[in-house]
């Protein structure tokens, strides 16, 4: 089909986002509120019901699981582990030989990713807790709020939200090892949001280049399958477990989204694939990448336990030596995007992203095998790219999503926005067959945001502008000048009501803008 350009809608600056926030805002207990206003120390959750409360009690515990482990011997560096999160009665000593493997890692902090939120988090890829420290009975766990700082710099969609971690149990369970065998590492707790391979790559490019010279490990925080048959179990957690130890990413996500998953009751093959995808990703930066495998069971392992419904666990250690141009190189190297002139692409380009629009569509109608190969000719498809994608029917909108983070190849975000948009759209039921005929596609091309080296240089009716401070963030895209035609209003609003920030904090030196233009272009009516 031909296309023209026009101005994007205003109803493409509706980010995502917004669905999972207002998720969360259900999901914050009173308890967590209080929290956030009164305390910067994060409470126990799990205490006295995942394992014990007392002091005493717990320690014993800990002692008792790592002396109960055996560590094989480990012929490289350990740079990340995974150990499971259930209850200590269940997997900690399946966990305890990834702990043993975490002492002998030279780090300053650990960053823990520990529960994904999938699809229902599209546009986030990771969410944090701005806490000073996690307590623990054994005492507080300091949180390295300065790398979630510079990590939220680094990646735009990772997020604070306290409320979020308040009840989570999966990175709460490994604290009191760490806390016993690192006393003084930090931590850096992170739930994730959809694991997808783009978003465990760019969470790990993002951390590669917030750490800077700082020493940092990650531990994925998963178990395995949930819910089938204790012999069931042990077939489908050897398939995930060997998809790990092949480093096989997209292999990954695809079993977590189902693919090979055959045995009855089987709720979900692993409950939080994007710590392991980001400790996949992250053996990018090594020679020589292996994973060991530590220790596999599930809970019908333990005595007089259900063997009919299970849920399984199982350690590794990830191994390797460090590149050249190493996870801990200096952020200096990093190139800054250039300024450059307005973002735009050639119309040939614009052509072929909205026929690959429309193709998959068709091929999820028919429900055909998708492939697609960007033309060789047409290199910029290939280049990293943000993108909405917004379908109209007889003039009425009838789906949009979008990214306003570049993580993904132009091609990938064009074809994924338009699924999304067709058949994840809060907003509407799922496209049909009988619609696509009817339906109009609309494409929107973030560019690269860069610094603005004031507010003087954000022009009205053409800078969509991103404002960061305090580990806080909000985006407004260029469509919303339409309603907002002031600056000084455009930026007061955009501080208060999408960072949560003072109102005038845009004018502040300590407060970063950020700006960026959208290139539209649409099929031809």
């Amino acid at each position: 089909m031909l296309m023209k350009h026009r101005r994007p809608r205003l109803w493409n600056w509706l980010n995502p986002q917004i669905v999972l926030w207002l998720c969360m805002a259900l999901y914050t207990t009173p308890r967590s509120i209080a929290m956030n206003k009164q305390s910067k120390v994060r409470q126990p959750a799990v205490a006295g019901t995942f394992y014990p409360a007392s002091a005493t009690e717990l320690q014993a515990e800990v002692q008792r699981f790592l002396k109960g482990a055996a560590l094989p011997e480990l012929p490289a560096p350990v740079v990340a582990v995974m150990a499971p999160h259930a209850g200590y009665v269940f997997s900690a000593q399946v966990a305890a030989p990834a702990y043993l493997a975490m002492a002998k890692a030279d780090f300053e902090t650990i960053v823990i990713i520990g529960h994904d939120f999938g699809r229902q988090a599209r546009g986030i890829t990771a969410i944090l807790a701005d806490h000073d420290a996690y307590q623990t009975p054994l005492g507080p766990v300091a949180v390295d709020t300065e790398l979630g700082q510079r990590l939220q710099a680094a990646l735009p969609t990772v997020i604070v939200h306290n409320g979020v971690h308040a009840r989570e149990h999966t990175i709460e369970v490994h604290l009191p090892f760490v806390k016993t065998l690192k006393p003084d590492a930090k931590i850096l707790p992170v739930l994730f949001g959809e694991a997808t391979p783009d978003n465990c790559r760019a969470f790990a490019r993002a951390l590669q280049k917030a750490a800077g010279n700082k020493k940092i490990m990650i531990m994925a925080s998963t178990d395995l399958c949930h819910y089938p048959s204790a012999n069931d179990a042990r077939e489908l957690d050897a398939k995930t477990t060997a998809i790990i130890a092949d480093l096989d990413l997209e292999g990954l996500c695809q079993r977590q989204a189902g693919k090979g998953v055959d045995k009855p009751n089987t709720d979900t093959p692993i409950c939080s694939a994007g710590g392991v995808g980001v400790a996949i990703a992250w053996m990018e930066n090594y020679t020589g990448a292996t994973v060991k495998l530590l220790a596999q069971a599930n809970s019908g392992d333990v005595r007089d336990s259900d063997r009919s419904r299970v849920v399984g666990y199982a350690s590794a250690a990830f191994l390797g030596q460090a590149k050249a141009a190493s996870p801990q190189q200096s952020e200096s190297t990093a190139q800054p995007e250039p300024a450059g002139a307005d973002f735009t692409l050639s119309s040939t380009a614009c052509k072929e992203l909205l026929s690959l629009a429309r193709q998959r569509l068709n091929a999820a109608l028919n429900k055909e095998l998708w492939k697609y190969k960007p033309p060789a000719e047409l290199p910029e498809l290939a280049e990293l790219g943000a993108a909405f994608v917004t379908l109209t029917k007889q003039g009425r909108l009838r789906g949009c999503i979008g990214s306003v983070v570049a993580h993904a190849p132009l091609w990938r975000s064009v074809q994924d926005m338009a699924y999304a948009a067709a058949f994840e759209d809060p907003r509407f039921p799922s496209l049909t067959a009988a619609e696509l005929p009817d339906v109009h596609i609309e494409i929107s091309v973030l560019s690269p945001m860069r610094p603005a080296s004031s507010a003087a240089e954000i022009v009205p009716g053409k800078h969509g502008v991103m404002v960061r401070r305090d580990g806080r963030s909000g985006l407004f895209l260029p469509q919303v000048w339409e309603q907002i035609p002031n600056r000084d209003q455009f930026l007061s609003i955009l501080c208060q009501e999408k960072a949560g920030l003072p109102p005038n904090a845009w004018k502040d030196k300590e407060t970063t803008l950020l700006i960026f233009t959208v290139f539209a272009f649409e099929e031809e009516k």
